[in-house]
């Protein structure tokens, strides 16, 4: 725990742990506002969907009709699950001689650190933090083939993060890439992504018309089915957000978006009568995650679906597994241990419109 190194014990200003605070803890909508949860999906399993019947009526009448198997287009997906693991140990000597140490038990049972206000107040709030982070890496940004960009055939992941992060499972942003490369019509072109460096693209998704022209393009480009749906919503990035709030206040002089802040780093507003949901989680992810030192890869994002045609699932009756937080009285160390499998899936590819 060399983070502790930081505070100098008792120094008069903290003098327990209970008074640390946590710098930036990111309040991050529920994962289910953006994707449908599912639990006990065995790897494998099958999830059908049904489209839409064939084209009816031919040229015909009279009697004795001649009658035709009914036509009913269906669609399949097969659930792929891998399995992510947390496997993390600490031993007391490394909180010696740090603000931590006033939480540690006495004589045989220092080493114990269960039931602690150092367990119980700072790691398991941090490590569950971590695991919420976790879910949203690998259900949006997963990859089961993920390279770092400074791979010689070439990767996203930034250099120096390990790709293991992501290889869980394909995520969401992966399957919705492939679905807009197999069909280009349900791609929506964001220029900005497309520059040269990390500035000029923060830069030109600023220029008056750019942002509400993108938006205004997916409504356009999308299947009209996708309005349907009452949970019918427009997902993007913060950076994609902030500029269309002030494209639109700059081209209608005294008018503004409306919005509502449900948490820091979260909200929720409207364009063209449609539900906006703005993610900075994605921003967050983006430039730590897929940034080659140059420029980020496709920094601006959105996505209009529904979030029930979207779906990560797992093997488990809970999304999230359970904690073992346990003390080895051989080892001296205390362990945190978790395991599960997840998996992600489009329901109706046709029922997605991709800017990116």
């Amino acid at each position: 725990m060399a983070q502790f190194g930081n505070f100098t014990v008792d120094n008069g200003a903290i003098r327990d742990l209970r008074e640390l605070i946590f710098l930036t803890l990111f309040k991050d909508p529920e994962l289910s506002m953006t994707a449908t949860p599912k639990t006990g999906v065995q790897n494998g399993k099958k999830l059908g969907f049904l489209n839409q019947f064939g084209d009816v009526g031919i040229n015909a009448c009279g009697c004795d009709p001649s009658y035709k198997d009914l036509d009913i287009d269906g669609i399949e997906k097969v659930w792929d699950l891998g399995c992510w693991q947390i496997a993390k140990k600490i031993c007391y000597e490394d909180l010696l001689e740090t603000i931590a140490q006033s939480s540690l038990k006495k004589g045989t049972e220092v080493a114990d650190l269960t039931d602690t206000v150092y367990m119980n107040d700072l790691v398991i709030p941090g490590l569950t933090n971590a695991v919420k982070n976790m879910f949203y890496r690998l259900v949006w940004f997963g990859d089961k083939e993920a390279k770092n960009v400074a791979d010689s055939d070439g990767g996203n992941i930034t250099k120096g993060i390990d790709v293991e992060l992501f290889k869980t499972c394909d995520g969401l942003f992966k399957r919705l890439f492939g679905i807009i490369a197999d069909n280009p019509g349900q791609k929506t072109t964001i220029d900005a992504n497309a520059q040269t460096t990390t500035a000029l693209q923060m830069s030109k998704i600023r220029e008056k018309g750019v942002a509400m022209g993108i938006v205004d393009n997916l409504l356009a480009d999308a299947d009209g089915r996708i309005f349907d749906k009452p949970d019918a919503c427009i997902m993007m990035t913060n950076s994609l957000f902030k500029a269309l709030v002030a494209d639109v206040r700059n081209t209608f002089i005294g008018t503004t978006l409306t919005y509502e802040q449900l948490a820091e780093g979260v909200v929720i507003s409207q364009y063209d009568g449609r539900r906006i949901i703005a993610l900075d989680i994605w921003d967050r992810m983006i430039k730590r995650f897929e940034n080659n030192g140059t420029k980020l890869n496709n920094p601006h994002r959105a996505v209009l679906c529904s979030p029930s045609n979207l779906f990560y699932g797992t093997d488990d009756t809970d999304m999230i597994a359970d904690l073992s937080i346990t003390f080895n009285e051989e080892t001296r160390y205390n362990n945190i241990f978790a395991q599960s499998k997840i998996g992600t899936l489009i329901g109706e590819d046709d029922l997605v419109q991709v800017a990116i």
